[in-house]
């Protein structure tokens, strides 16, 4: 009210002083064109100016208002409402999860621009245009989706790693990730992505130093890490007995005692894994310590494949051996695989009554090609040749599928 009244006075008292400088001296302006001349009081040509610049301010704000309204409704037309965008948005992450590529890729890229999350538009569309094959158009969305959002590096690189896995271009997928594991060296993706690149590149060493970390902040059960682990190590091991096999004895022993001593306790106590160590020994001939290995996990862990590979080895003192094996047998009496190493270690012995007695028992419990193959060898040589062929075949039976019933010409004699 009060600032009312004082605008209102400095108003008339403006207006009363233009009024008495205009009676004082209206003065005059000439304006020749040739041999036309306009003569009028300066007052009146200044007022027809600031009419003038009036007009053409307000046609300004008319054309400038209708170029906007003409490009909001441009705009509509083309890309639509906001809310126009979220629905197309949600309608093309519907068919990208059912995958729907090519319908995906055009929604969510018509969507983009008005949509309030296009990062998600662009690192969805990038993936559609990727499973149609279209890996240049992939790229260029993923830098789109680089620049429409700050801070979205590491959704794009994980996005990009996801295709070069896909596409098996693992070295490219593992500097991705080296790059962004910079970044976020705990991120429980980012270690599953690389879990993945090293067990495709068999990178063994590079999967031991990551184990801790998934541990530690990965997303996969204890159990599905504990079997990430019977994998590594087992690999390790094999790596280990290949450079083994190209070195002396002393050097052989060295080696594969090292990578067994680098096998966490609660997997050496396994017998999947000790058996593959024992093997090693076995292949690098140090049969003492494969024995040893053999022996004390089934004293702790009865295991058939362990118990089958007891008896392939050639021990210092075959007569201990088979010794050991019949103490088994006392507990376990009805063991069709204990009973096929009894037969051979017989055989080591040199026992071939008792080889055979373990064999004819072995089939009893259980029909084993390789004892069926074992019994036929033995007959063989001891020969009993008819018998031996008999095995044989029942043996190589027992190795496919049942024949069909088919006619047969008549056995000779008949």
């Amino acid at each position: 009210m009060k600032r009312a009244l004082i605008v209102f006075v400095l108003v008339m008292v403006l207006g009363a002083a233009a009024l008495s400088a205009i009676q004082a001296d209206s003065g005059y302006v000439l304006i020749a064109l040739g041999n036309t001349s306009i003569e009028m009081s300066f007052w009146l040509a200044a007022l027809l100016l600031f009419g003038a610049l009036g007009v053409i301010w307000l046609i300004g704000r008319l054309v400038h208002g209708s170029v906007s309204a003409t490009r909001r409704a441009s705009e509509r037309l083309f890309s639509g409402t906001s809310a126009r965008a979220q629905r197309r948005t949600a309608s093309g992450l519907v068919d990208f999860i059912e995958g729907n590529w090519k319908q995906a890729q055009r929604k969510l890229l018509r969507a983009a621009a008005k949509s309030g999350t296009p990062l998600i538009n662009y690192l969805a569309a990038a993936r559609s245009a990727y499973e149609l094959g279209d890996r240049t158009t992939a790229l260029e969305l993923l830098h789109k989706a680089e620049q429409s959002s700050p801070n979205s590096e590491l959704a794009v690189a994980l996005t990009q790693a996801r295709m070069q896995l896909m596409s098996r271009r693992y070295e490219q997928c593992l500097a991705t990730l080296e790059r962004v594991k910079r970044k976020a060296p705990q991120h429980p993706v980012v270690l599953d992505l690389l879990r993945q690149v090293y067990v495709s590149l068999q990178d063994w060493e590079a999967l031991k130093a990551l184990l801790p970390s998934l541990r530690a902040y990965g997303s996969q059960s204890e159990e599905e890490l504990d079997a990430l682990a019977s994998q590594l190590y087992c690999a390790l091991l094999e790596q280990a007995g290949q450079r083994a096999r190209t070195q002396n004895p002393d050097q052989a022993a060295e080696q594969l005692h090292k990578a067994w001593h680098e096998v966490p306790g609660p997997l050496r106590k396994q017998p999947a894994v000790a058996g593959l160590y024992a093997r090693q020994l076995l292949d690098n001939r140090l049969h003492s310590e494969a024995e040893a290995v053999v022996q004390k996990t089934l004293h702790k862990h009865w295991d058939p494949e362990l118990v089958r590979l007891y008896g392939l080895i050639p021990a210092a003192d075959p007569g201990q051996q088979l010794i050991t094996a019949e103490g088994w047998l006392k507990k376990r009496p009805g063991d069709a695989t204990l009973m096929l190493t009894l037969g051979r270690l017989s055989l080591r012995n040199q026992l071939w009554g008792k080889a055979r007695e373990y064999f004819q028992s072995s089939l009893q419990l259980h029909k084993y090609p390789e004892t069926c193959a074992e019994l036929a060898r033995l007959l063989a040589h001891l020969g009993e040749h008819k018998k031996s062929t008999e095995y044989y075949q029942q043996g190589l039976l027992l190795t496919t599928d049942a024949l069909p019933e088919l006619p047969q010409p008549k056995e000779a004699g008949h």
